[in-house]
């Protein structure tokens, strides 16, 4: 479907306009229930000052109406101030500190639940779902969200907002339950001494000088800090990165000038002579083509003048073998003994593991020397490669050492991929279906349709999905404000979690796309029982998996421990490490679609996996039935 030109600038919008747009959206209702109810509710709130309570029946009655009035003050024009006081005016030093801290928790949590519903359904064509948890931290702060909560709009806006940029909700019931709590004991006092000094209409008067008060005081608390904050030195700079992506065939080839291209194109006025490049190349590939040595040769000799190669191809152990620090050193050993510099470039071929433990190498050797990636393996080209994560494995954990480097460019020649394997051809299909299910629907779509196609790994439809699993990938890397992964939210690790142990449950048995697959049929089982995702939905991706070709019940699904505990369930531990603390785990809400999660529920993951090991048992059953 065609969009308009207006939507897709719209759409187009970084994450921190989307944010003070839905700001300024907001600020804009709260004016405008002012301009509609205020006099309304001040010619209200003057009538009840001259009403005072003397059963037990009105003091509750009237304790519920105050507490409705300060709940409501996220949506309707009511001076919390004075209310405030004249809850304890009415209802005493005690009642009056309950009736406003309850009134103003009640507030606090409604304005979070129509962040975290209404506002952020009304607010899904402005990408604010995608941002991740945690971030509004970064724009408020928790000190920022205490000091707020006294000030008028301000209050209202930042407990809007954190529902909508989904705050965590303990911490956010923490931090505005003891923030109440204050405020409503200041309100307390304050009342209590101008009731005890007769002096009602003193009281009405401060309910108006308060809120000015609270904004006077949040402002000398920020310039205090910004005067503490002279005292030290603050340096800020910004580093550009260009990440080109190149699609090509036989990149070797004398006549194809893209290699050529990105190895010089970044030469200074400065520089003499040719580019000084060394090639590490992934051992499996060499003896799946093993004409690529003597192509590479060529294509060097037939740029002489441009490009140098420093020695012949260095062989590098495939797959996870190479991601350990024994080869590790073996790098770095080979990058100093033929001399290579800063100015110089490594190109590295090879499958997802290689390309990690090369970059990684290049990341620290010199503080970083430049590198090509030309992925060889459908993962690499659609995945892998396109990142800018590298890293080891350590200590048993998966890429436990790294570093986020980005390559200078990626190249992606297609007929690289043409000597696979019938398995890893497929596997690698596990990232595009993982890209498509969290981002793209009309994708998940294509690919449903060409099923077949892909799981004989047609050419023409092979390249396309391989193309838009880069794009999409790419898109993330460099338009969601985080390619260094600094927060918790990582959309890109669906199905990732169990996907990482399952490898290392098989010693690596299982191919990383495999362990996806099977990963991404979990997870859908468990979003399906939480009632995140339909079960038409879970339907079509366990579907289109296992048309593709992947066993989606690998035998180290129903491994345990002494303990009786899933070792597949650990797993999720590791994975809380490996994202610096807080758990946050991708699911789907509908197909193109996740959210994420901070919790998860051991027995209904634990019902998961039963559930997947008897259905896709049950399909095999089915199947050789009809065989026979």
């Amino acid at each position: 479907m065609k969009r308009s030109h207006g939507y897709r600038a719209f759409s187009q919008r970084g994450p921190a306009g989307h944010f003070w747009i839905s700001l300024l959206c907001f600020s804009g209702l709260v004016i405008a229930s002012f301009l509609l109810f205020e006099q309304q509710i001040q010619d209200f709130l003057t009538h009840l000052n001259l009403y005072q309570p003397s059963t037990p029946t009105q003091k509750l009655n009237l304790a519920l109406l105050l507490i409705a009035l300060l709940a409501l003050d996220v949506v309707l024009p009511v001076p919390s101030s004075m209310v405030a006081l004249l809850a304890v005016a009415m209802l005493g030093a005690v009642g009056g500190y309950l009736v406003i801290f309850v009134g103003l928790c009640l507030g606090a949590g409604l304005g979070y639940a129509l962040g975290a519903g209404y506002f952020r359904l009304l607010s899904g064509r402005l990408g604010l779902h995608q941002r991740q948890p945690g971030q509004l931290a970064y724009k408020l702060g928790t000190l920022s969200l205490i000091c707020l909560r006294g000030v008028p709009v301000l209050a209202e806006t930042s407990v809007v907002a954190a529902g909508m940029q989904r705050y965590p909700l303990p911490a956010f019931v923490l931090v505005t339950t003891l923030a109440n709590a204050g405020l409503a004991l200041a309100y307390s006092a304050i009342g209590i001494y101008l009731v005890e000094q007769n002096a009602l209409l003193v009281t009405l008067l401060a309910s108006m000088v308060l809120p000015g008060l609270f904004i006077a005081g949040y402002s000398l608390f920020k310039t205090l800090r910004k005067q503490n904050a002279e005292h030290s030195l603050h340096g800020r700079f910004e580093v550009r990165y260009d990440y080109p992506v190149v699609f090509t065939d036989h990149l070797f080839e004398p006549s194809n000038p893209c290699l050529h291209r990105q190895l010089t194109a970044r030469l200074t006025p400065q520089h003499r002579g040719p580019v000084t490049v060394l090639v590490f190349a992934d051992e499996q590939l060499l003896q799946s083509a093993p004409k690529l040595l003597e192509q590479i040769d060529a294509y060097f000799a037939a740029h002489a003048a441009d490009l140098h190669l420093q020695a012949a191809p260095i062989a590098v152990p495939a797959g996870e073998l190479s991601k350990n620090s024994q080869v590790l050193q073996q790098l770095y050993s080979d990058m100093l003994q033929h001399g290579l510099d800063r100015h110089c470039y490594v190109l590295a071929l090879g499958g997802g593991a290689v390309l990690d433990a090369v970059g990684y190498a290049c990341a620290t050797f010199h503080r970083g020397i430049r590198l090509i990636r030309i992925p060889s393996t459908v993962l690499a080209q659609n995945d892998a490669g396109i990142g800018v994560k590298n890293g080891i494995n350590a200590f048993g954990q998966k890429n436990l050492l790294g570093a986020f480097y980005p390559a200078t460019a990626v190249i992606n020649d297609f007929q690289l991929l043409t000597s696979l394997t019938r398995r890893d051809q497929i596997a690698g299909l596990a990232e595009a279906v993982k890209v498509a299910l969290i981002k793209d629907q009309a994708f998940f779509q294509w690919m449903e349709q060409q099923a077949d196609a892909l799981a004989h790994f047609d050419h023409s439809a092979s390249r396309y999905a391989i193309r838009r699993c880069a794009e999409l990938h790419l898109a993330h890397i460099t338009g969601a404000g985080d390619p260094f992964e600094r927060g918790n939210g990582r959309p890109l690790d669906y199905g990732h979690w169990a996907a990482h142990k399952l490898e290392n449950l098989s010693q690596h048995r299982l191919r990383h796309g495999e362990a996806v697959a099977v990963g991404m049929a979990l997870d859908g089982l468990y979003a399906n029982a939480l009632g995140l995702l339909s079960d038409a939905d879970t339907e079509r991706v366990l579907n289109l998996l296992l048309k593709l070709g992947f066993s989606l019940s690998p035998p180290e699904l129903t491994l345990k421990d002494a303990q009786g505990r899933s070792l597949v369930l650990l797993g999720l531990e590791e994975f809380r490490q490996h994202l610096g603390g807080q758990l946050s785990i991708p699911m789907l809400s509908r197909i193109g679609e996740s959210v994420d999660l901070h919790e998860i529920d051991a027995a209904r993951m634990e019902q998961a996996l039963q559930r997947l090991s008897t259905r896709i048992d049950s399909a095999l059953t089915l199947s050789e039935g009809c065989a026979q």
